[in-house]
């Protein structure tokens, strides 16, 4: 996420679009974003929090990697605001996700993990970023974002949708223990 919204325009430069355009693409992804937070939000309460997240990071992976490919200026407009509300809200149901999979008795410290793995991210992705803009490859930004978003896609399939395992008589799910002894 971060990595695409601190690029954006250095690498839609990078594909063939004037400055101005290039600029306005942040506008537009953002603006997705904003009514990304809102159907996502909905969504997720009827199907369930990892099930959109599960969607929408493979929605965001197919956005990002089609914004390494020049189209018409309308159809990039489309494609930018659609990458927004899947890329932004994709993230933010992760939060939901964890949060709704976890007891009370761990639910903090989960969601403040996922939270931790998050800011590595929010790091991550602008170094490379400048990285390949810095090598003249920021056309592989699009490519490498949207491997993360086909991985984020893996990881919550695996993770998120199983069902979560309940102790007898009890409504919350139950931490699974890994260790033995």
């Amino acid at each position: 996420m971060y990595g695409v919204s601190n690029w954006l325009p250095t690498m839609m430069r990078g594909a063939g679009y004037e400055l101005g355009s290039s600029l306005s693409f942040v506008i537009v992804i953002n603006l997705g974003g904003i009514v990304g937070m809102l159907v996502a939000g909905r969504f997720s309460d009827r199907y369930s929090a990892p099930l959109v997240a599960t969607i929408w990071f493979a929605a965001t992976a197919v956005g990002v990697y089609l914004l390494g490919i020049h189209l018409p200026l309308a159809l990039t407009y489309v494609v930018v605001f659609l990458t927004g509300l899947f890329l932004f809200s994709a993230q933010a149901m992760i939060y939901a996700a964890v949060a709704g999979r976890s007891g009370a008795d761990n639910r903090a410290t989960a969601v403040g993990r996922v939270s931790g793995i998050g800011r590595f991210g929010a790091v991550f992705g602008p170094w490379l970023g400048g990285r390949l803009v810095a090598s003249k490859a920021e056309g592989w930004g699009f490519t490498a974002f949207a491997v993360a978003a086909v991985l984020a896609t893996v990881f919550v399939s695996l993770t998120g949708l199983r069902s979560p395992q309940r102790t007898p008589g009890s409504t919350a799910p139950q931490q699974v223990s890994t260790t033995t002894g």
